[in-house]
């Protein structure tokens, strides 16, 4: 049974502030929870991801301090997303935690866009996330990839792991008290000035 933490935000990256917080949690190498596994980016390729406008980004903040990052891109199919998870302070993260902030992620992306597919992969290594696979629904273990990371001497596998839609269905806004009566009123004021208009058009 899992225990929710409590004093974690969840921000979707948006001002110059964000992204320099997002620079921070990019800078640091060697994560055993980051699912891209451990690598080490130069200062150009850390502000290439950042500024990349394909890409979104969600920071996660544990008790005032950043933890970590997910994001999501696009891929080339309609409908088609890549997810990651960025981990700048291992310790920080638990299965629960993996959790919440991909239901964030995912809240935001299946809000906004069309959602067939929503791809992750992650190393053999990643005991966090292997947790989270097995203790949580939302992602699926597809398949294993031989040799996908090097790590500590040694290649590990990579899991590839696939989204259940239905766990991450968007929740819309709850209908309000008389909205089909107001659409009902303003479909049959577009009528009547449609009629007007064609009338005005016949007899000028």
């Amino acid at each position: 049974m899992m225990v929710e933490e409590t004093g974690v935000e969840f921000i979707p990256v948006t001002t110059v502030a964000d992204e320099e917080i997002l620079d921070t949690i990019l800078s640091q190498p060697f994560s055993y929870v980051s699912t891209e596994g451990a690598v080490w980016r130069s200062a150009a390729e850390r502000m290439r991801r950042v500024k990349d406008e394909r890409k979104s980004h969600l920071l996660v903040i544990s008790c005032g301090n950043p933890v970590g990052a997910v994001g999501w891109s696009p891929g080339q199919t309609p409908g088609f997303f890549r997810l990651d998870l960025v981990s700048c302070r291992d310790e920080a993260w638990t299965a629960d935690l993996v959790d919440r902030a991909l239901r964030r992620a995912m809240a935001l992306l299946t809000r906004a866009r069309e959602v067939q597919r929503v791809e992750l992969l992650t190393p053999a290594y990643n005991d966090v996330f292997l947790e989270y696979l097995t203790a949580c629904a939302g992602f699926e273990v597809e398949g294993i990839l031989r040799d996908r990371f090097f790590l500590d001497g040694r290649y590990w596998p990579g899991v590839v792991c696939c989204a259940d839609l239905r766990e991450f269905a968007p929740q819309g806004a709850a209908e309000p008290a008389g909205r089909q009566e107001l659409l009902d009123r303003l479909h049959k004021k577009a009528l009547e000035d449609l009629t007007e208009a064609h009338r005005a058009m016949w007899n000028a």
